[in-house]
């Protein structure tokens, strides 16, 4: 019986079936785990961010500012809610469907927005005021703009949980109410 160590057919194919089945397992391993992390991190960007700004140290800086001086501090706390409205708003990316021109994308956009009428799939005219920008942001499927469909902001922010954030509720509204 006699061994062949060269060329052997057999021997070749299969080791370059081999080397060639891990390194695609390897890119298809490397490509699963970047994409767990973006899926990871996008969801994240959220709490993160409120943990860096924390609703509380916001909150009680307006109030002890307020109480020092009348008029300084309202613009204080407005510009300080207006900064960090714009930070969820980049962070969060509700630019990817809402934008600050006045240019139609999946959803309305928040150019002019504050204060302005707004016709609802109902048929209902309403006001956009506070109480409406804040509930479309936290109940985006209760009252929908007119043009637009129900179910693609819930699904698009369900991940942040702002319902369960006030404070990033004000801030997103303070930030829209700035753009005119």
């Amino acid at each position: 019986m006699t061994f062949q160590t060269g060329s052997d057919s057999h021997g070749d194919g299969l080791g370059r079936w081999l080397v060639g089945g891990l390194a695609g397992g390897a890119i298809i391993l490397g490509l699963l785990v970047a994409a767990y992390a973006i899926g990871y991190h996008s969801g994240q960007v959220h709490p993160r961010t409120a943990t860096s700004a924390s609703p509380t140290t916001v909150a009680p800086t307006t109030t002890t500012t307020t109480a020092r001086s009348a008029s300084p501090g309202p613009v204080q706390g407005t510009s300080v809610l207006v900064a960090r409205g714009k930070s969820l708003f980049n962070t969060d990316s509700c630019a990817g469907c809402h934008s600050l021109s006045g240019a139609r994308g999946v959803g309305p956009s928040l150019k002019g927005v504050a204060g302005s009428k707004v016709t609802l799939t109902n048929g209902q005219t309403i006001t956009a005021d506070d109480a409406y920008l804040e509930q479309s942001i936290a109940n985006p499927d209760a009252q929908v703009v007119k043009g637009y469909t129900a179910g693609a902001m819930s699904a698009a922010i369900a991940s942040y949980n702002l319902s369960t954030k006030p404070d990033d509720i004000r801030a997103l509204v303070a930030f829209m109410k700035s753009q005119k």
